[in-house]
This record gives C-alpha cells, sequence and structure tokens, in this order.
C-alpha cells in the first residue's frame, strides 16, 4: 500500500485504511463512516491527518476514536486537536495502562468500549479477546456468505517483507515476525498473558464465521478465500 494516504476498500467500501511508518514498522489506521458527519477511527496515526479527505473535516465531524490496546496511542493526541468533537475510547483492560502514560489526565477522559456503546454499521461488532495483557479490541464484520471481515490489532501481522531498517529487520527476524502473515514471539510470550484462553477463543471465532478479510495494525491487509485456515493453523502451530 502506499504510504500516508488513505485507500477505500472495494469489498467494503464503508471502510478505508491508511498506513503509515511508526517507528521502523509500517502501522494501519482504519476508518469506518457510521454516518454521515461521523467516523470511527481505530488506532489514528498522526501522518495520516494529511491526507484525510477534506470533504471529512470541519466542528460538525463526530470522531470516535479508538485506541485497540494500551500501545496504540501515539497519534492521539493530534487527532484530539483537528477534531475537538470527539470520544476517546478503549477496552477496560487498557485504560489504566495508558492513564499512566498520560494519555490523558482525567479518569474519565477515556471511556471504556464495553460500558459506551458505539452505534455501529449493520453487521458490525466489537470482540473482547481473552488473555490479553495489552487489552486488545477487534472489529469483526460478518457477510451474508458467512463469511467475515477481522480489524485485529496487534494478534496478528502481515508485513509484505522484512524492514528496510536495520535494526528492524533484524527484530522481526529475530521474533519471526516478517514476512508474511504471523503470530510475533512478542505477542506470544509478553502481549498474551493467558495463551491457551485465547488460542480456544479465537479457533471458536474462527468457527464462527470464516473470515476472508484480515485488517492487522502492522502490515498488508490479507484478501483469502482460505484465510481462516491459515489463522487455523497459525494459531495451531504458534500456540
Amino acid at each position: 500500500m502506499q504510504k500516508n494516504t488513505w485507500i477505500k476498500l472495494d469489498s467494503h467500501p464503508e471502510i478505508h485504511v491508511g498506513q503509515y511508518i511508526v517507528p521502523n514498522f509500517v502501522s494501519n489506521s482504519i476508518a469506518l463512516k457510521l454516518k454521515e458527519n461521523e467516523f470511527l477511527i481505530i488506532s489514528p496515526g498522526e501522518p495520516l491527518l494529511t491526507t484525510w479527505p477534506n470533504e471529512w473535516t470541519g466542528p460538525n465531524i463526530k470522531m470516535h476514536l479508538l485506541m485497540p490496546n494500551s500501545f496504540h496511542h501515539l497519534g492521539i493526541k493530534s487527532w484530539q486537536k483537528a477534531f475537538p468533537n470527539h470520544s476517546l475510547y478503549a477496552s477496560k483492560a487498557a485504560i489504566p495502562s495508558l492513564l499512566k502514560k498520560g494519555v490523558t489526565s482525567s479518569e474519565t477522559g477515556i471511556l471504556a468500549l464495553e460500558q459506551n456503546t458505539i452505534e455501529l454499521p449493520p453487521a458490525y461488532s466489537f470482540l473482547f479477546p481473552p488473555g490479553h495483557r495489552a487489552g486488545d479490541v477487534w472489529l469483526k464484520k460478518n457477510n451474508a456468505d458467512n463469511t467475515s471481515l477481522w480489524v485485529t490489532c496487534d494478534s496478528f501481522l502481515n508485513y509484505a517483507r522484512t524492514s528496510n531498517q536495520f535494526m528492524a529487520r533484524t527484530l522481526q527476524k529475530l521474533l519471526d515476525a516478517a514476512p508474511g502473515l504471523k503470530i510475533s514471539q512478542v505477542v506470544k510470550w509478553f502481549i498474551l498473558d493467558d495463551r491457551e484462553a485465547f488460542r480456544v477463543w479465537v479457533l471458536g471465532q474462527l468457527e464462527k464465521g470464516q473470515p476472508s478479510t484480515l485488517i492487522p495494525s502492522h502490515g498488508e491487509i490479507c484478501q483469502s478465500e482460505d484465510l481462516s485456515s491459515q489463522l487455523t493453523k497459525l494459531i495451531t502451530d504458534r500456540l
């Protein structure tokens, strides 16, 4: 994908994905149009503000800014400043860490997504994977053909290649994080605090609605008819 721009998904036109680099790794922001002047932004990246469509700016635009875990907060302050009419969200598990990091000075400044519902388009829902120390939030869309779209934060990676940056490339190789569809060793050993609970839960989700589109927080969008089989093998092999 081209960096620092927004791309509309042809198969899901209500979704735009923007790709940027932070720090030295390919990262994704996801924009879901909720209403004519209302958007959900997952993992807002500061570089993507400059290419946000002009027709979706102004005081009448309402932004729901979601930090999908306790690590994805670096671009939040810039988006808050650009869109004063906003609400800030994270999972209950992520909020204490985000407060310690100074994302906001008030405990009421971040809304717990489990208790403060965002009105999503039909077929969309939030998922809260168990066993995640960082408090991951996923977004899921059920398609009419019993497939689904998943937005999965850090649980999965899909780098097209290893990084051009020496340190980033070295870390990717050491942690078996690239190239291709991966579960990083960082996730396995440091982010997951109950691997078995997460493994059982994901396998159950795969049975409920087989994903055909995966949008990770890092790497490329993965669209495949056998994506569910790929994820099942990845989970059973790595966890």
